[in-house]
């Protein structure tokens, strides 16, 4: 195993425990350990665990930004960037082939080769509190969410949920810290597959589960594609094994009145598959972001 998550080359800190658990292994060998304890460092002497922290992210909103929407009564402020997570690009002979829907093509980064943790810290860089949400749109390697704006009726729109979407309210100069989980970039993952699945399959857009709902209801906090879902199950994939991984993101976030805010992300990769993370020093090239956009029907840029 080895893992993206503290010495520092580059920007990126790394720690390898190969000389610990040399040491460990020469003595378990001479020495007489109990069966659990002897199982613990066997499987721990099977590889090295390199182990690296990625660069801090940081996205910053000025009290000077200029709304993304504004019909005169309400505006909406948002500010992202683009999150590339440092996965290996395929060499030609290992590009997978055949069918696996929703994909064009089986993947060859799935969620099972990586675990993903991501700290966040929100920072108030103004006196006054605020309301504030955090955006993580995905992207695996055949497409990137873009969530866009549902028209609510004629003269109202509203957004239509990121894959993560989380509501923070931030006291006058304060901070608030979070993570998201690997469980969490698992769900994310999945939730984008079933997103894939709805466009190829799309429901009866005359029916109640047209347009975005669908979409929203995937990516909705509150909705786990573990949990029975009768709704969404004809889009659900049968197995979490062969998922597209998540391999970056549109990190964002999103105020209803202008505000100084800041979000730094420190993002922990675990490589389990040995071959799939490009290592600090490496210099396999990276998969790029995807070309190919994914929005909900009536998606897209919100009218000004």
């Amino acid at each position: 195993m080895r893992t993206h998550g503290a010495e520092s080359t580059g920007g990126r800190r790394r720690t390898s425990l190969a000389g610990a658990l040399g040491g460990a292994c020469a003595r378990a060998a001479r020495g007489v350990v109990g069966l659990a304890v002897l199982g613990a460092i066997a499987s721990a002497c099977a590889g090295e665990d390199e182990r690296e922290v990625l660069p801090p992210v940081v996205l910053g909103m000025l009290e000077t930004t200029s709304p993304t929407y504004d019909d005169g009564q309400e505006q909406i402020y948002q500010v992202s960037r683009e999150v590339r997570l440092p996965y290996r690009r395929p060499r030609d002979e290992e590009r997978p082939s055949g069918q696996q829907d929703p994909y064009p093509r089986p993947p060859f980064h799935v969620t099972a080769d990586t675990r993903v943790t991501i700290r966040y810290t929100l920072s108030n860089l103004e006196d006054r509190q605020h309301v504030v949400e955090l955006l993580v749109d995905p992207w695996n390697e055949f497409v990137r969410y873009v969530p866009g704006f549902t028209t609510v009726r004629e003269d109202e729109v509203m957004p239509n949920f990121s894959g993560i979407d989380r509501f923070v309210v931030l006291p006058p100069l304060g901070r608030v810290e979070g993570i998201i989980t690997p469980d969490d970039m698992t769900e994310l993952a999945v939730d984008l597959t079933i997103a894939m699945a709805l466009a190829q399959r799309p429901p009866d857009e005359t029916g109640a589960f047209g347009g975005a709902a669908l979409y929203n209801r995937t990516f909705n906090i509150q909705n786990r594609s573990s949990e029975p879902d009768p709704v969404l199950e004809p889009w659900i994939p049968s197995s979490r094994t062969n998922v597209a991984a998540v391999i970056g993101f549109d990190l964002g976030l999103r105020t209803y009145a202008q505000a100084k805010l800041a979000v730094e992300l420190v993002i922990d990769i675990e490589d389990l598959n040995g071959r799939r993370v490009v290592m600090d020093g490496e210099e396999d090239r990276q998969v790029g972001r995807p070309g190919n956009a994914l929005s909900p029907p009536a998606g897209g840029a919100a009218p000004m």
